[in-house]
């Protein structure tokens, strides 16, 4: 095994970064003999670019093959699951938490925060610039066209329109 391959894999953001981003410290396996078959070993590991930008980092749930582009911002303060081979352009926004819309309640940061899970089912594909709000459950397969809010999400024979 060449010093440059363990260098290359023990730098690698591709392997240590979605690791501790959904807190997976499993060791690395050991190195295989050529640098193909090394990748090969985390073909169905999340890939993220950075930087990515996470409040909590706890409640972030991903799943095999997800690919983040950067700038991806993920406030977790539920549950934020984002399932297999899920496609994130750059500039993705991802809010589970909210807070009051009574300013007296909402009182600056002395207020109460809240919020509601976010589901991104398998093989969906979020475009750029995206913002997808608490409570929304965007189903398997589903494509959201650049640009969009996401408030609730409706069904149309499979296919699922943001509004």
């Amino acid at each position: 095994m060449s010093d440059t391959l363990l260098d290359h894999r023990e730098q690698d953001q591709f392997i240590k970064y979605p690791r501790r981003i959904v807190a997976d410290d499993t060791p690395l396996p050991p190195p295989a003999p050529t640098e193909e078959e090394d990748e090969a070993l985390f073909a169905t590991d999340a890939w993220v670019e950075s930087p990515i930008h996470i409040d909590y980092g706890t409640n972030v749930r991903v799943g095999e093959g997800v690919f983040i582009n950067f700038n991806c911002t993920i406030i977790d303060t539920c549950l934020v699951s984002i399932g297999a081979r899920t496609l994130f352009a750059p500039n993705v926004s991802i809010y589970s938490g909210t807070h009051p819309l009574d300013p007296t309640v909402r009182n600056g940061t002395n207020g109460p925060e809240m919020g509601k899970e976010v589901w991104i089912e398998e093989d969906c594909w979020i475009g750029g610039n995206v913002i997808i709000l608490p409570g929304v459950r965007i189903g398997k397969g589903s494509t959201v066209g650049a640009g969009s809010v996401v408030t609730k999400v409706s069904w149309m024979d499979g296919f699922e329109l943001a509004e």
